[in-house]
């Protein structure tokens, strides 16, 4: 199974790539936010990479960070909702949109997007309504770092993002994060949100 590729954008087509690693060119397929953060062909890049196993076919799907391929594998676990779909969802509604679309429940932040209807966005919100936390937490890192020297955020700047793609205000979310780290040193990405959600409470 690839979960990663690092090497040259030999070629980019809209949402499908070939990225060229040890003279073998390899077929993905990208949500719009990665692909666009590729930058030009012949260029390098590092992708993570899903893996979906057919009868007929091996599918890879890139993604700029492992964050982007988790929000992707569990839009996957959601019934009727298939690679093509999720891809599409990626593409058209942020990380942190769709942390306070499960939240609130709202099922026209879902609609808007031309192949959702009314079934599938309440089908998502109800198999998602108890990972908002999870999804805020993947919506941190934003369309993720594809290019080989870009500095990675650090759990400080995640958490905040966090709290902010839950909705809360500035002030708020900064004043809960520092409440959180003090009250769970060392602790991962989601204790800490659960714990700044607490103290907003």
């Amino acid at each position: 199974m690839i979960a990663y590729l690092s090497g040259t954008l030999f070629s980019l087509k809209g949402d499908e790539a070939i990225v060229l690693c040890g003279g073998v060119g390899y077929f993905l397929r990208l949500p719009g936010p990665t692909a666009g953060a590729l930058g030009p062909e012949g260029g390098q890049v590092s992708l993570w990479v899903h893996t979906a196993v057919k009868e007929d076919a091996l599918d890879l799907y890139g993604f700029g960070s492992a964050r982007q391929r988790a929000l992707f594998q569990l839009l996957l676990e959601v019934p009727n909702v298939g690679p093509k779909l999720a891809l599409l969802l990626m593409s058209s509604v942020p990380p942190a949109v769709l942390a306070k679309a499960v939240q609130q429940s709202d099922i026209p932040a879902l609609t808007r997007v031309k192949g959702i209807g009314k079934k599938t966005a309440e089908a998502l919100l109800f198999h998602l309504k108890d990972r908002a936390l999870e999804i805020a937490a993947m919506s941190a890192e934003g369309v993720g770092v594809v290019a080989e020297a870009a500095k990675p955020p650090g759990p400080a700047d995640d958490l905040l993002a966090a709290l902010l793609a839950l909705g809360y205000k500035p002030a708020q979310a900064d004043a809960a994060a520092a409440h959180a780290r003090e009250r769970l040193p060392g602790a991962g990405l989601e204790s800490l949100v659960r714990e700044a959600l607490n103290a907003l409470r």
